[in-house]
C-alpha cells in the first residue's frame, strides 16, 4: 500500500477543534467531543466541575494554547525569595507576590482565573494584569503557597513562573500614573464647581441678580479657573516653555496661549466687571486636556511594555548542578559564566554554553537540538561533546550537561533582542512628517491669533480682541486634525482584533497601502514549521507498530510518525489500552541518537531510522528500496526506513509542507503590485526547491535567499529599504526573524513560531492564516482613503471655523461647543471605513 499526502490533502485531514483549546485534532466520526491532549481533557473536566462553563461562551473564537506547569517551575516557586523574587509580607500575616503567567490571551481567561480563585484554599486574591502577562497573588502562607496555586491553575491551562520586575521602571510608572490621576481629579473638582458657579451666573442674568452677588460669584469662578490653570494645567505650560526654549513648535503652545488668554481675560473681566467671564469653559477645557494627556501616557507605556516583555522572554528556568552533584532550580538570569546546568529533553536552553560529555574527545552524538527558533532550520541538529548550544533553542532527545559561556544580554538571543529594541526606537518617516505638519499648523494658528488680536484691539478694544482670539485658539485647536488618523486606525484595529489579527502599531496600515517589496521566511511562514509525514510506503499494520515504538520519544520525527498514524487511525496506533495491550507492549527499546530506534513488539523486532541504522542492524537493503529513497530525496524530503524481523517493510517521506493557502496568497499579493522574495535560514537547496515549486504554480519571486543568519536577514532588510521606493515588509515567525521584523517598515508575525516575533513585529496573525496578509493589504488602502477623507473634512472645518472666528462671528462659548462636534463628525466618518480582513 502507498499513501502520499500532498499540500491539498494536508488541508483536508478531517480535523476537529479540541473542546478546550480549539487546536485541530483528529477524531472519529462518532465522537461528540475531542481533546488534543490529556491536559485539555483535565482542564475541561475541572472547569465544568466548578460550574464555570461560561468561560467558553466568553472566549468565543479565541484559541489559547495550553500551558503546563513543569516540575522545574514548581520547584522554583517553592523558594521564590532565593530566586530573587520579592514577596511582600503584611501585618495580618498575608503575603503578596507578582508572578509571570503563561496562557492568558483574553478577558475570558482573566474571568476564569478570578472564578477559580475562591476554590483554592488560602488564596485571598488573584488579579491578572494582561498588559505585561503577570498575576498578583495574595495568600495565607499557613494554608497555601505559590507552588500549590500554580499546580491548581495548570489544571485549567495556565502556568506560573518567576517574574523579576525592573523596580526603578515600575516605581517611575506608578509615580507618573499617580501624578496624572491627581491632576485629573483636581481638574474635575475645580471644573465641577466652576460649572455650578457659571450656572448660577447665567441664571442670574435671566432672573435678576445684584451686582454684589454677581461680582462675588465671578471672583469665586475666576479663582477656580486660575487654580485649574496653575495646577492641573501646568503640564501644558511646561511643554510649551520647553518648546519655546528649543525653538521647536509644539501643539501645546497654542493650548498654553489659549489657557493664558482665558485666565487673563477672566481675571480682567472680573476686575473690570464688564464682559463675559468664561471661567467654567476654561476649567472644563483643562479637565478634557488632562484626560487626553493621560490616555497618551498610557498608550506610550503600553508600547514600551512590548519591548520589555520581549527582553524578558530569554529568561527561563534553569537547573544548576552544584559541586556536590545536587541541583538548584533558579531563573536563568541568576546563572553565571562557568556554571554547569542540566537540560532535560523538551526544555529550552537557558544560556549559551558548551556541551560536556564523559570525555571531551568523545564524538558520540549526545542529543539533538531544535534550532528552528534561531536559524529557521527545520531539521534537528545533532550535538556532541564540545559543541556550542545557544539560548533560545530546545533540547530534543536526551539530557544534556552544559557549561555556561554567556548569559542574559551577552547570549546570541540577548544580542538579537537588543537589535530589536534599537530598531523599535527609530522614528519612521511617517511620524516625522506628521510632526512637521503639526509644527506648521501650530505656527500658522499662533500667527493668525496674533493678527486677530491686533486687528480687533485696534477696531473694538482689548475685551473684544481677547474674546475673538480665544475663540480662534479654541476652535482651531488641532484636535480635529489629530483625531482623524487615530480614530480610523482604532476602528480598523478593533475589527482586526475580532478576527484574531493583532496590530500593535496602526501606522503599519498606512504603510501597507503602497506596494513595495515583501520578504517571507520559509519555515513556519510559507510552511507549517514542523516535520510531517508526506509519504508512507507500507501497510497499515506496520504503520501501527511503528507508531507504538515511536510514541515514547519526543523527537520531531517520532512525533510526525505518531501524528500521521493517529490521523490514519491505524489500528488505534496510540489509542487506549485494550485486552491485547500485553501483546503490543514495547520492550527492549534502544535509541541511537541521530540514527534511529529499535524495539520489540509482540515478539517482532522493529528498526526505524536512517539507512545507516538499518545497515548497522545487519538488515539487507534491496535495490527497489534504495530507488524509492532516491525518489523521496529528489522531492526534497527526508527518508525514514522501517524494518521488521530483519526485512525492510516500509519507508516514510518526511518534510515541512507548504501551508494550504500559501500559493493562492502569494498570487494575490503579487497581483496587488508587490514584489515577493524568500528570506530563510534553511539550506539553500531547500529554499531553491521551494522557490521552483512556487514558480511552477504561477507565483512570481524576485529572489530566494537561504542559509541566512539573523544578522544577514536584518542587513537584507536594511539594504532593501535603501534600494526600494515602496515599503519593505518582512513576514516571519521565529526568533531568527525578530531583528528583521523590527527593522522592516512593517513586520508581520505568524503564530506557530517563537513568541518573540509577536513582540518584535507590530502585526501578529494569531489566526495562523497567511491569507490574512491579503486582507491587511486591502484594508490598508481603505484605511488610507478613510484618513484622507477625515483630513479633508477636518481641513474644511478648520477653514470655515477659523474664518468665522477671525471675523468675530463665533463667540468663545460657541467655539467650545463646536470643538467636540468636529471630533464626533470624524468619529462617524471613521466608523464608515470598510475593513476587509
Amino acid at each position: 500500500m502507498q499513501e502520499t499526502l500532498d499540500n491539498e490533502n494536508v488541508a483536508k485531514l478531517g480535523l476537529r477543534p479540541c473542546a478546550h483549546c480549539g487546536q485541530p485534532t483528529f477524531a472519529a466520526d462518532n465522537e461528540s467531543r475531542v481533546f488534543c491532549c490529556n491536559g485539555c481533557m483535565g482542564a475541561y473536566a475541572m472547569i465544568h466541575e466548578l460550574g464555570l462553563e461560561d468561560f467558553y461562551a466568553l472566549r468565543r473564537d479565541a484559541k489559547p494554547s495550553l500551558s503546563v506547569a513543569r516540575n522545574d517551575r514548581i520547584a522554583i516557586l517553592n523558594n521564590l525569595e532565593a530566586a530573587g523574587v520579592a514577596i511582600h509580607h503584611y501585618p495580618d500575616g498575608l503575603c503578596s507576590v507578582r508572578l509571570a503567567i503563561d496562557g492568558v490571551h483574553c478577558g475570558a481567561c482573566t474571568w476564569l482565573i478570578e472564578r477559580v480563585q475562591p476554590t483554592i484554599h488560602g488564596l485571598k486574591s488573584a488579579q491578572v494584569r494582561m498588559s505585561d502577562s503577570t498575576i498578583e497573588l495574595i495568600y495565607d502562607p499557613s494554608q497555601t503557597n505559590p507552588a500549590s496555586v500554580s499546580h491548581r491553575l495548570s489544571r485549567i491551562g495556565y502556568a506560573l513562573s518567576p517574574w523579576i520586575a525592573n523596580e526603578e521602571d515600575e516605581r517611575g510608572f506608578l509615580e507618573k500614573q499617580r501624578w496624572h490621576w491627581t491632576g485629573i481629579a483636581t481638574a474635575a473638582f475645580l471644573a465641577a464647581n466652576a460649572m455650578w458657579i457659571g450656572v448660577a451666573l447665567y441664571a442670574g442674568e435671566s432672573t435678576g441678580m445684584t451686582s454684589t452677588q454677581a461680582t462675588f460669584l465671578r471672583w469665586i469662578g475666576t479663582s477656580l479657573a486660575i487654580l485649574a490653570t496653575v495646577f492641573p494645567g501646568r503640564i501644558f505650560f511646561q511643554t510649551a516653555w520647553q518648546s519655546i526654549r528649543t525653538r521647536t513648535p509644539h501643539v501645546d503652545v497654542p493650548i498654553a496661549l489659549s489657557l493664558v488668554m482665558g485666565a487673563v481675560g477672566s481675571l480682567v473681566g472680573t476686575i473690570s466687571g464688564q464682559g463675559h467671564v468664561y471661567f467654567d469653559s476654561l476649567a472644563s477645557l483643562i479637565l478634557l486636556l488632562r484626560v487626553g494627556r493621560f490616555i497618551q501616557f498610557r498608550a506610550t507605556y503600553q508600547s514600551s511594555l512590548s519591548v520589555a516583555k520581549l527582553l524578558r522572554l530569554n529568561s527561563v528556568v534553569a537547573n544548576r548542578i552544584e559541586p556536590d552533584g545536587s541541583w538548584t532550580t533558579l531563573p536563568s538570569s541568576r546563572l553565571k559564566v562557568g556554571d554547569r546546568i542540566y537540560i532535560q529533553p523538551g526544555e529550552p536552553i537557558p544560556a549559551d554554553g558548551l556541551v560536556r560529555g564523559m570525555a571531551e574527545d568523545d564524538q558520540t552524538q549526545l542529543s539533538s537540538i531544535d534550532m528552528s527558533s534561531l536559524n529557521g532550520e527545520s531539521k534537528p541538529m545533532p550535538v556532541r561533546a564540545g559543541d556550542v548550544v545557544l539560548n533560545g533553542t530546545t533540547n530534543l532527545s536526551s539530557p544534556l550537561t552544559v557549561q555556561v559561556t554567556a548569559v542574559g544580554d551577552a547570549t546570541r538571543m540577548g544580542r538579537l533582542m537588543e537589535l530589536v529594541r534599537d530598531a523599535t526606537t527609530h522614528r519612521t518617516p511617517w511620524i516625522m512628517a506628521a510632526d512637521r505638519v503639526g509644527q506648521w499648523f501650530v505656527l500658522v494658528v499662533i500667527g493668525l491669533a496674533v493678527c486677530t488680536w491686533l486687528f480687533w484691539f485696534t477696531v473694538a478694544g482689548s475685551n473684544t480682541a481677547t474674546q475673538h482670539t480665544m475663540a480662534l485658539l479654541t476652535i482651531a485647536c488641532p484636535c480635529a486634525l489629530a483625531l482623524a488618523a487615530p480614530l480610523v486606525l482604532t476602528v480598523s484595529l478593533g475589527r482586526a482584533a475580532k478576527r484574531q489579527i493583532w496590530i500593535r502599531d496602526g501606522n503599519c496600515l498606512e504603510k501597507l497601502a503602497t506596494p513595495g517589496k515583501m520578504w517571507l521566511d520559509k519555515t513556519g511562514t510559507l510552511t507549517h514549521g514542523r516535520m510531517t509525514v508526506l509519504e508512507w510506503h507500507g501497510d497499515r499494520e506496520n504503520l501501527a507498530h511503528a507508531a507504538r515504538l515511536e510514541s515514547a520519544l519526543r523527537h520531531p520525527v517520532a512525533l510526525a510518525i505518531v501524528d500521521f498514524a493517529t490521523r490514519q487511525n491505524a489500528a488505534n496506533a496510540i489509542g487506549l489500552p485494550t485486552e491485547t495491550a500485553a501483546e503490543t507492549k514495547v520492550v527492549d527499546v534502544h535509541v541511537a541518537m541521530g540514527r534511529g530506534i529499535r524495539g520489540t513488539i509482540a515478539g517482532h523486532t522493529l528498526c526505524i531510522g536512517s539507512q545507516r541504522w538499518i545497515l548497522e542492524n545487519g538488515i539487507e537493503v534491496a535495490e527497489p528500496w534504495r530507488g524509492l529513497e532516491s525518489e523521496i530525496l529528489s522531492r526534497g524530503r527526508n527518508s525514514v526506513w522501517l524494518a521488521v524481523d530483519g526485512s525492510v517493510v516500509g519507508m516514510f517521506g518526511l518534510g515541512d509542507p507548504l501551508r494550504a493557502d500559501t500559493v493562492s496568497t502569494l498570487r494575490s499579493i503579487s497581483k496587488r503590485g508587490w514584489k515577493l522574495a524568500i528570506l530563510s535560514g534553511d539550506r539553500q537547496e531547500m529554499v531553491d526547491r521551494m522557490a521552483k515549486e512556487l514558480q511552477s504554480e504561477g507565483v512570481l519571486l524576485e529572489t530566494a535567499l537561504g542559509e541566512q543568519t539573523p544578522e544577514q536577514k536584518m542587513k537584507a532588510i536594511v539594504d532593501c529599504k535603501e534600494q526600494t521606493t515602496g515599503p519593505c515588509v518582512m513576514v516571519g515567525d521565529g526568533v531568527n526573524d525578530a531583528a528583521a521584523l523590527a527593522v522592516a517598515d512593517v513586520g508581520i508575525a505568524i503564530r506557530g513560531g517563537s513568541e518573540q516575533s509577536l513582540h518584535a513585529a507590530p502585526i501578529y496573525l494569531a489566526n495562523q492564516r497567511l491569507s490574512s496578509v491579503v486582507g491587511l493589504l486591502d484594508t490598508s488602502k481603505s484605511v488610507v482613503l478613510g484618513i484622507k477623507r477625515c483630513f479633508i473634512a477636518s481641513l474644511i472645518y478648520n477653514s470655515i471655523t477659523i474664518t468665522l472666528a477671525i471675523t468675530g462671528l463665533i463667540h468663545p462659548l460657541i467655539a467650545a461647543i463646536l470643538m467636540p462636534i468636529s471630533g464626533l463628525t470624524v468619529l462617524a466618518m471613521a466608523m464608515m471605513v470598510r475593513s476587509k480582513y
